[in-house]
């Protein structure tokens, strides 16, 4: 994929490259030259908002807004909290209150 042959180039030339901090943590292994320069920048960070179209607008509108009271929940933050810890001894994501601190 796009950004991981990024990363190879970018650590087979000595470059630099900007990337999101889950394909960093996913990645990094093919990049063993590259580090971390920079990080935590509130405008750097990449929030993701959750909307639905409103009644009537169409006839999955209920399965929409059931999965984003999911996603809200406990249980779906939880998901999103650790996903990755497993496989990558971290987590790829952030969950709803750490985004808050960065809304602007």
């Amino acid at each position: 994929d796009f950004m991981t042959a990024s990363l190879k180039r970018a650590n087979a030339d000595k470059a630099y490259f900007m990337t999101d901090s889950s394909t960093w943590v996913a990645e990094k292994n093919v990049a063993p030259d590259l580090q971390i320069l920079y990080r935590g920048d509130p405008y750097l960070v990449n929030t993701y908002d959750a909307l639905v179209a409103p009644v009537g607008a169409t006839e999955n509108r209920d399965i929409a807004a059931n999965f984003i009271r999911f996603v809200a929940s406990d249980e779906g933050q939880a998901i999103i909290r650790n996903y990755g810890k497993s496989q990558y001894k971290e987590a790829l994501y952030n969950d709803a209150t750490y985004a808050k601190q960065y809304v602007h």
